[in-house]
C-alpha cells in the first residue's frame, strides 16, 4: 500500500496591524520577521526586502515602535506634489551646494526607527563630514531640511510624531503641506509650529537663504 506524503506543517499568518484610522497602510511588528530596531542587520534586510517587493505594493518604512510599515503607492496627484518640490531641492543643492532627495531616500534615524521624508536637503558641510559607511543606501543620518506632503497613508498626529523625531535627530526646519486643507505648518527645533493658511511662498530662512517655493502654484492649484 502507498503512504501519502506528510504535508508540511502551516505556518501561522503574519499579525498584521491596521490602525483604527486605517487608510492606505498596514503595519507588521518586526518580531514576525525575527527582527528588533536593534538587530544590527535590519538595514539590510529592509532594503532586500524593499528591492524584492517595490513592484507589487507602495513604500515601506520601520517606525520607532518596532513595526514594518507598508504603504500603498503615492497616486496622483500626491507624486505630482513631491516631485514638485524635490526637484526644486535638487537644482537649488546643484546651484549652492548640498545634497537633495526625495521620497526614495531613507533615513536611520537615533531612535532606531527607519524614515523616508517626501523631499530632503542636507548641508554641504554635512554631507562631506559623514563617515563612509553613513552614506550607505539606507543613510544613519537626519536632514538638514525635509518636507513632508499629507497623505492617506501619513497623516495627523502619526506625522506630527514623526517630524518631531526628525527634528530630535537634528533637523532644523521641516514643512508638512496639507494640499487639500491649502495649509502649511512649518516646525523648527524649540519652537511651535508656525501655521500658514494659503500661503502663496515659503522660504528657507535661514537653514536654506534665498530658497523659495511657490506652494499655491506648485501645489495647492496643481490638482487634476
Amino acid at each position: 500500500m502507498t503512504t501519502a506524503p506528510a504535508k508540511a506543517p502551516s505556518k501561522a499568518p503574519i499579525s498584521v496591524r491596521k490602525p483604527s484610522d486605517f487608510e492606505g497602510y498596514v503595519l507588521i511588528p518586526l518580531s514576525e520577521f525575527g527582527l528588533t530596531l536593534e538587530s544590527p542587520e535590519l538595514d539590510g534586510w529592509l532594503q532586500e526586502f524593499a528591492g524584492r517587493n517595490q513592484d507589487a505594493v507602495g513604500d515601506f518604512e520601520i517606525t520607532a515602535q518596532g513595526e514594518l510599515k507598508i504603504m500603498s503607492p503615492t497616486g496622483i496627484p500626491g507624486d505630482w506634489h513631491e516631485a514638485e518640490i524635490t526637484a526644486d531641492l535638487v537644482f537649488r543643492a546643484r546651484e549652492h551646494g548640498g545634497r537633495a532627495g526625495g521620497p526614495t531616500s531613507m533615513f536611520i534615524l537615533p531612535d532606531g526607527s527607519m524614515l523616508c521624508p517626501d523631499a530632503w536637503w542636507m548641508s554641504a558641510e554635512r554631507w562631506n563630514s559623514l563617515p563612509e559607511e553613513a552614506r550607505r543606501p539606507f543613510r544613519a543620518v537626519v536632514p538638514d531640511f525635509l518636507v513632508e506632503i499629507v497623505s492617506p497613508s501619513n497623516r495627523g498626529p502619526e506625522l506630527e510624531d514623526k517630524v518631531r523625531r526628525y527634528l530630535e535627530g537634528g533637523a532644523r526646519l521641516a514643512w508638512v503641506i496639507n494640499a487639500r486643507l491649502r495649509r502649511v505648518t512649518i516646525y523648527r527645533p524649540g519652537a511651535e509650529p508656525e501655521i500658514l493658511h494659503e500661503p502663496d511662498v515659503l522660504g528657507g530662512g535661514d537653514v536654506l537663504p534665498g530658497f523659495a517655493f511657490n506652494v499655491r502654484e506648485r501645489i495647492f492649484d496643481n490638482v487634476p
